[in-house]
């Protein structure tokens, strides 16, 4: 098999990973949003996937929509949402070789994003870095790409647990480490991917992963039937998932892996060719002007096994020209090299001299900055080992006038002593003297401080002992509320239904009919009543559950809430995930009963030690500074187990707007607090 300019294949699918993770996106529904969409930060986002979605198709239109989202991000004066927006207008610098811009939109992006330890802006931090990399890998700097991804971007992503973007990354190494003909490792690092990916062909990523795989096994040249059934077997996943998506960039991937495959293992010359010319006109749609020059380059190889020189030769001028563009030395030097090849196998012996003087002069330079480079590092090496040994020299001399300085210093350091053993008694004898004043002080404080820790033990055990007694009093009301009453009606409604079917009259079976309805009705108020108290749900399965079918109850009135969770556990402490739902509970029905909301997010976050909690709604808002608000019962509830847990309560409302309200506190934050609860 013929390698030839595959570290290009590879640059561009790697630079175009992270800017769309998606195989499509509606540009319809987009420009709705935009046009309709009352939230500048949705029209924000709207922008940015219209760049995504213009990317390859109109460079124009791409970067428009993503400065103007920069620009409305930067009035936002949100420092993740500007930095999101300079991630945006790099990439699209990045996907059309302005590589200078691209390196300094990342560069600010990155500058911003490492200042914010919030699981979106880390998810962003690890998209830049990989990207940053991409533009050195554009450069010909494959070496920069793979220690960003090992040393900035892999970190970040399993410590956020964003498997997705981490199995993107894992396919992008996978090319660095093909590119570089370690085979074993590239299908290492593809077969990874792919197994996160699993089905998920939403991903352009996971129909790339199983291309990579074909592409290795390609390579490696071994065409057992094992090996062949797995390049069909992947092929034809990657072929399936793109017809869903007609125009997937990976298409272009996938015509030249189906033209090698029908090349050099099916050993059909019709297919391939196919393969390549469909793959030609795909570029020529999206105006892929470098993924061109790959196909081009297969179709001279399959001319030129066939012996068909005529054809071969305009496509290696072809690849040729097309390389002039491009900075990469190695895919120029091997489109001379087939230039010498075929001109050479159709009988110009001269031009294909000619040519060969050209390849060998590039091959000189190359081999020239290379040896530059050597000769630089052993410059470098040669001067710091030369000043390695003047430090050693100066240490030397530094020696011997130290030697004749401890003498005088002998001479001097005699008499000084007797001057600092007077200057010692008359010290301690001072010191002696404020110690005792310092005694008599600290044992007054030690009383004082022993007094104040009584009292404050005092209140936190009243105050431990009144919040566990509100929970067993919750508990023992729902109880009795479901086991007592609901027990009672539950009886009452049998013997109404058993009298209903004894009555005669159509009138009387009506009356009885309205009454079973009542009651129906009274017993599912009086279930809802006791699982708000003390929902079972929370206690059996955590607090996640218990909050989502809290939610899913009020929504059924009509209001929309959404509800972010993350990093909770059933497993974790009963009594705080308790206070976290009383809380929660409270501001919802606050924003549903006083603010008339209605749309409210909750978000309810645990990120290592760290518990944070938002509820924002749209509702007609507040005067945070009311006396009188501050004095009501819910509130008051709310700002007591916040201080309880230690917590810092923020509460942003503005009439006719709505309502933002943020807490944050410590898990666990002092041992005295936390009573035990059954």
């Amino acid at each position: 098999m013929h390698y030839v300019i595959v570290i290009g294949l590879s640059l561009c699918l790697c630079g175009q990973a992270t800017a769309q993770q998606k195989l499509s996106l509606n540009a319809d529904s987009l420009a709705k949003v935009l046009q309709d969409s009352p939230d500048e930060r949705e029209k924000i986002k709207a922008m940015q996937d219209l760049s995504d979605y213009w990317l390859y198709k109109d460079s124009a239109k791409a970067l428009s929509y993503a400065q103007q989202a920069l620009k409305w991000s930067l009035k936002l004066k949100d420092n993740l949402a500007i930095a999101v927006g300079y991630y945006y207008v790099g990439g699209v610098h990045l996907e059309h070789y302005h590589l200078p811009e691209a390196k300094k939109y990342y560069k600010q992006a990155i500058t911003l994003l490492q200042k914010d330890a919030t699981v979106v802006a880390q998810r962003y931090l690890a998209k830049t870095w990989h990207d940053l990399g991409a533009v050195y890998q554009r450069e010909d700097n494959s070496e920069v790409f793979l220690k960003y991804m090992m040393d900035k971007a892999f970190p970040i992503l399993e410590r956020i647990g964003d498997s997705i973007l981490l199995a993107s990354d894992y396919y992008d190494v996978g090319n660095v480490f093909f590119d570089t003909k370690q085979y074993e490792k590239a299908l290492s690092y593809f077969q990874q991917a792919a197994h996160i990916f699993g089905e998920r062909t939403e991903y352009a990523k996971a129909v790339d992963s199983r291309l990579g795989i074909t592409k290795t096994l390609l390579y490696q040249e071994d065409y057992t039937d094992n090996k062949v059934r797995q390049m069909e077997a992947n092929l034809q996943w990657a072929y399936q998932a793109l017809q869903k998506n007609p125009d997937a960039y990976a298409w272009l991937d996938y015509y030249v892996l189906n033209g090698l495959f029908q090349q050099y293992v099916k050993e059909n010359f019709s297919a391939a060719l196919d393969s390549y010319d469909k793959g030609l006109a795909f570029a020529d749609k999206r105006q892929e002007s470098y993924n061109r020059i790959e196909l081009l380059n297969r179709k001279y190889y399959l001319f030129f096994d066939h012996k068909r020189y005529a054809q071969a030769r305009q496509m290696a001028y072809a690849v040729y020209q097309e390389n002039q563009k491009y900075p990469f030395l190695k895919n120029k030097l091997l489109s001379l090299k087939n230039l010498v090849d075929v001109e050479e196998a159709s009988g110009n012996k001269s031009k294909a001299f000619t040519l060969l003087k050209d390849y060998v002069a590039l091959a000189d330079s190359n081999n020239k900055k290379q040896t530059n480079i050597k000769l630089n590092q052993i410059e470098q090496k040669y001067e710091r080992e030369k000043k390695e040994k003047e430090i050693i020299q100066l240490r030397a001399e530094n020696q011997l006038k130290s030697a004749a300085l401890t003498y005088n210093k002998t001479v001097l350091t005699l008499g000084s002593v007797v001057l600092v053993c007077l200057l010692v008694v008359l010290f301690l004898g001072y010191r002696l003297f404020r110690n005792k004043q310092r005694l008599v002080e600290q044992h007054k404080q030690l009383h004082d401080e022993q007094l104040r820790r009584m009292k404050q033990q005092q209140q936190v055990g009243f105050y431990n002992a009144m919040i566990q007694g509100q929970e067993q009093e919750r508990k023992r009301l729902a109880g009795d509320l479901h086991d007592g009453l609901g027990g009672l009606l539950s009886n009452i409604k049998l013997l109404l239904s058993k009298n209903s079917m004894q009555s005669n009259t159509i009138e009387a079976q009506q009356q009885h009919t309205i009454i079973l309805n009542k009651l129906d009705a009274a017993v599912n108020e009086l279930r809802r009543i006791a699982r708000n108290m003390m929902p079972e749900t929370l206690l059996r399965f955590g607090l996640v559950t218990a909050l989502r079918d809290f939610c899913e109850d009020l929504e059924r009135s009509g209001i929309k809430i959404s509800l972010q969770t993350y990093g909770f556990s059933p497993n974790d402490d009963k009594h705080q995930q308790i206070m976290v739902y009383r809380i929660l509970q409270e501001l919802i029905h606050n924003a549903v009963r006083h603010a008339d909301a209605k749309n409210i997010l909750v978000q309810c976050i645990q990120n290592d030690e760290k518990v944070y909690v938002t509820v924002e709604d749209d509702g007609k808002g507040f005067d945070p500074q009311n006396a009188q608000m501050k004095q009501g019962i819910g509130l008051h509830n709310v700002r007591n187990r916040v201080a309880y847990l230690n917590g810092q309560l923020d509460i942003q409302s503005e009439q006719n707007v709505g309502t933002t309200i943020n807490i944050e506190f410590n898990l666990y934050p002092d041992a005295e607090h936390i009573p035990t609860y059954s």
